[in-house]
């Protein structure tokens, strides 16, 4: 059986900034969902009662903080090294994980759209979002619409990117993949079934 060969085009990982984005979104979590509340709570406790209880009630408020935002941070950077995006020939394939990793692919005549997202914050640092649509992919989201398939994101050349998987799909021929697809042989595969063939066919004849 012959070894069907892949090609490699580009090979993509996430921009640095992708950290220092990860980073604020979580000072905007810290700040805005637990600090602005538990500081005063704090000193209103040690005000009203003796300084053991004060202190009691702010390490068992910022210590568990503490010790899930340092997680976070020795998380952000080894996340943002395990995400790999690779547009080979007839796929691209998604790479990502820190302790479970997990790997997508996506052919290009299955592709059927493809959505530029940015927010507020990471268009200060120039970062975009790819979101992949498929035409073989069932899953939706709890607002009613489409999953992506596949999700390139935290990287600045986004439009580039756009741009060659748009010409990867009008290269190839469109084609509606439903849920249980159908394996096909390899070409080289194929043909040496037809050699084979013709091999038995010539004994035969003979």
């Amino acid at each position: 059986m012959g070894l069907v060969s892949v090609v490699v085009i580009k090979e993509y990982g996430t921009d640095p900034e992708l950290k220092t984005l990860y980073q604020i979104y979580l000072g905007i979590v810290l700040v805005g969902g637990f600090l602005w509340w538990m500081i005063p709570v704090v000193v209103a406790v040690t005000l009203s009662f003796e300084t053991w209880i004060g202190v009691v009630a702010a390490l068992s408020s910022f210590v568990p903080l503490l010790v899930v935002s340092g997680f976070v941070l020795y998380w952000i950077p080894k996340f943002h090294s395990s995400i790999t995006y690779v547009l080979e020939d007839d796929q691209i394939t998604v790479t990502k994980g820190v302790w479970w990793k997990t790997k997508s692919f996506v052919h290009y005549n299955r592709i059927t759209n493809i959505n530029i997202y940015q927010g507020p914050i990471s268009r200060r640092f120039g970062l975009g979002k790819l979101s992949i649509q498929t035409a073989g992919f069932s899953g939706a989201s709890s607002s009613g619409g489409r999953i992506a398939e596949a999700v390139i994101f935290g990287v600045k050349n986004f439009k580039e990117i756009k741009d060659i998987i748009i010409k990867f799909v009008r290269g190839m021929q469109p084609e509606a993949i439903e849920a249980e697809t159908e394996i096909r042989p390899s070409k080289d595969v194929t043909q040496q079934i037809l050699a084979e063939l013709r091999k038995i066919r010539k004994a035969v004849e003979k």
